[in-house]
């Protein structure tokens, strides 16, 4: 799992998962357009969204992360579990009605339930749908096809050790979607509109945080691996 100038590693200690979920924190608040729009701080991604996903998918040993072969820093980071026991988990949270303090994740809770509902066709099962809610490189380091590299290891990984079928994504920058549907073969099954979502906070306050929002729809991407 290496090609010359980078290593690809399952991660499976929390120093490693941590610093992988900074430099996702680093890299999505920096660039990410929605995230941008929302002005999230590192820190806030960090504690909200990065560090409690790859928490709770730690022990999958699905997670990936890209090292320089001659620094040793990692320069790459997949989050990634199977989708049955995240969705467990994400039902566990709205019955005991804790909602998001940031829009984008209600926003992408409501897509994995469309998900669930109506793209997948069939039950939801352990070890069959993979999850990757977030992909991220050092920018100085883009270019170089590692997210690409990242995604069809994790792919080959899950698949060969766990029997997975299918890949589930939602990407909200235009040029990981251009690598999930061109690269890995992916199909578009639902695709949402920011700027006409309604945001509605624990069933009562309602607004649309993101009508202003210039960044493109937000698809359902599945794979078939």
């Amino acid at each position: 799992m290496a090609d010359s100038e980078y290593a690809y590693e399952i991660v499976t200690n929390e120093n490693d998962a941590r610093e992988c979920a900074r430099l996702i924190a680093e890299e999505f608040s920096a660039h990410n357009p929605i995230t941008c729009f929302d002005q999230i701080s590192p820190g806030c991604f960090y504690d909200h969204c990065s560090w409690p996903l790859m928490k709770d998918m730690l022990a999958e040993h699905l997670s990936l992360l890209a090292r320089h072969r001659s620094t040793g820093e990692i320069v790459g980071a997949t989050i990634a579990g199977d989708f049955f026991l995240e969705h467990q988990r994400k039902h566990l949270r709205d019955i005991s009605n804790i909602s998001s303090t940031i829009a984008i994740d209600d926003l992408l809770h409501e897509m994995d339930d469309l998900f669930v509902a109506r793209d997948f066709g069939q039950e939801l099962q352990s070890n069959t749908v993979l999850h990757i809610p977030f992909c991220a490189v050092r920018s100085q380091h883009g270019g170089k096809g590692i997210v690409t590299r990242m995604i069809r290891n994790v792919c080959d990984n899950a698949r060969q050790k766990q029997g997975f079928q299918y890949l589930l994504g939602q990407t909200t920058h235009q040029a990981t979607r251009h690598v999930w549907i061109k690269n890995l073969g992916g199909k578009e099954v639902t695709i949402v509109d920011p700027t006409t979502w309604i945001w509605k906070k624990n069933g009562k306050d309602s607004s649309c945080p993101y009508k202003d929002y210039e960044g493109g729809p937000i698809p359902n991407i599945l794979v078939k691996l």
